[in-house]
């Protein structure tokens, strides 16, 4: 954000609303002087830290991965190949009747 904020606007310290001729944001408190500069224009979005490593949040949320193969995935298989031969057979049922 370039410049400095002038309500009417969203607070850049907590994101609410700053009707016309507010001196200070009404939610947070935050003005000029506690907090209306150019290096708060994001902290009211809750954003991650520059120091913030995915591949980590993904391995602490979600465990490592499986080498295992979901049962669905063979059974699938297995049920086109039961298809596969049901048709098979009924094709050549009619030769032998």
């Amino acid at each position: 954000m370039s410049g400095r904020f002038k309500p009417p606007g969203q607070c850049p310290a907590c994101g609410e609303w700053v009707p016309c001729g507010s001196a200070a944001c009404d939610e947070c408190g935050a003005c000029e002087k506690s907090g209306w500069n150019g290096d708060t224009h994001a902290d009211g979005l809750d954003l991650p830290d520059d120091e913030f490593d995915y591949d980590d949040f993904i391995a602490r949320e979600f465990g490592g991965k499986s080498s295992k193969q979901p049962l669905t995935s063979n059974l699938w298989w297995w049920v086109a190949l039961a298809l596969l031969i049901a048709f098979a057979l009924a094709s050549l049922l009619p030769l032998f009747g």
